[in-house]
C-alpha cells in the first residue's frame, strides 16, 4: 500500500496536494492517509483542540475521495518510538510499498526522525516507491495558519487556506430560551472541548433535516444581559421550525458580521439581530454558490452515513 502519513489538523490545499499525488501514483486506489489521534501536540499539551474532531475528519475524507485512512493512537508509549521501531510497525501493520510525505515531517521520540531518515529506511527494506513532496507551501497553507485565522475570525482567509468552509458538528443542547422571548429562537450547540471561532456574530450555512438553512450564529457570553459567564455558541436557523433538541446539526461558517456588543437594552438587541438577519440573507446565497461543490457532497455522504466512523489502529 502506497501511505502518506502526518498530523493531518486541517485538511488544507497543501495536504490536498499530497493526496493528488498519492492517487496518482497508486495502483487501483491503494494508497492511504495515515495519521495520528489525539493529536500529538493535542497528547502533549501544546494544542488545546484539534482543528476537527474525529467524525469531521471522516466526512472531510469522504468528500477528498481518500479510500482509506487510519488513525495511530497517539500515547505514551507511541510517543517513545524510535524512528526505525516506528518505521518497522508502520512497515508491518500497513504492508506499505511506497511513500509519500512532505519534508517538513517528524516522527519518532522527540521528532528525531527526518523525512529523509525515513525514506533511508525503507530504501533500507527495499522499498522503491519513495517521494519527498517540496511543495512549499508552508508560508501558505498550514494547519497552524488556519487556526490563526480562525482565532481571529478571519473566516474568508481560513477558506482560502482550506478551500473549503470550516465546519463543525454538534448536538443541540438546551439553553436559557431568551432567543424565543424575542422571535429569535436559536439553537444552542454543544462546543464543550472543541475548537471555535473568535467570539463574534457570523453568517452559516446551517445542515438540518437533510437540507441546508441559512443561519445567524453568535459566539460569546451574551453580554447584554450579564447572566452568563461561559463562552455559547448559538444560531438563529432561518425559515425553519422544528424541534431539534438532541439533534446534530452541520455548521459551516460562511462569513463573520461583526464582534459581539453590550447594547443599552432588549430592544436595541432586536433591532441589531434583525439587521444582522437581513445581512446574513444578503450573503448567504453568493457564499453558497462559492462552496458549492463541497457543501452539496457533504450533503449527500452525511445524510447517506452519520456515523462517520474513523479507524484507531494501536501499534504498540
Amino acid at each position: 500500500m502506497l501511505v502518506t502519513i502526518g498530523s493531518f489538523d486541517g485538511f488544507h490545499k497543501g495536504h490536498a496536494e499530497l493526496f493528488r499525488l498519492c492517487k496518482n501514483n497508486a495502483q487501483n486506489d491503494d494508497w492511504a492517509v495515515i495519521s495520528f489521534n489525539p493529536h500529538p501536540s493535542e497528547f502533549m499539551h501544546k494544542l488545546n483542540h484539534s482543528l476537527f474532531t474525529l467524525r469531521e475528519k471522516e466526512l472531510i475524507r469522504r468528500i477528498f475521495d481518500i479510500p482509506n485512512m487510519y488513525f495511530l493512537d497517539f500515547d505514551e508509549a507511541f510517543k517513545n518510538l524510535s524512528p526505525a521501531e516506528f518505521w518497522n510497525l508502520l512497515r508491518e501493520r500497513f504492508n506499505v510499498d511506497g511513500l509519500i510525505m512532505g519534508r517538513d515531517f517528524h516522527f519518532g521520540i522527540n521528532h528525531s526522525g527526518s523525512a529523509e531518515y525515513l525514506c533511508e529506511l525503507a530504501e533500507h527494506d527495499g522499498i522503491k516507491k519513495i517521494m519527498i513532496a517540496d511543495l512549499l507551501y508552508k508560508s501558505k497553507y498550514s494547519s497552524s495558519k488556519v487556526r490563526e485565522n480562525i482565532s481571529y475570525g478571519n473566516i474568508d482567509n481560513a477558506r482560502e487556506i482550506l478551500g473549503y468552509p470550516y465546519f463543525m458538528m454538534s448536538k443541540i443542547i438546551s439553553g436559557n430560551q431568551r432567543g424565543r422571548t424575542m422571535n429569535f429562537p436559536t439553537a444552542n450547540l454543544d462546543i464543550h472541548n472543541r475548537f471555535i471561532p473568535l467570539d463574534g456574530v457570523y453568517c452559516c450555512a446551517v445542515l438540518v433535516d437533510n437540507e441546508y438553512h441559512c443561519g445567524a450564529l453568535s459566539i460569546g457570553n451574551n453580554p447584554t444581559f450579564h447572566d452568563v459567564k461561559e463562552t455559547r455558541c448559538e444560531v438563529n436557523i432561518l425559515d425553519f421550525d422544528g424541534d431539534i433538541y438532541g439533534d446534530e446539526i452541520i455548521i459551516f461558517f460562511l462569513a463573520r458580521l461583526r464582534d459581539m456588543h453590550e447594547f443599552h437594552d432588549k430592544t436595541q438587541l432586536m433591532t441589531q439581530i434583525k439587521n444582522d438577519i437581513e445581512t446574513c440573507r444578503k450573503l448567504y446565497e453568493a457564499k453558497m454558490i462559492d462552496n458549492k461543490n463541497f457543501l452539496e457532497r457533504a450533503k449527500m455522504i452525511y445524510n447517506e452515513d452519520r456515523d462517520l466512523k474513523s479507524e484507531i489502529i494501536r501499534l504498540v
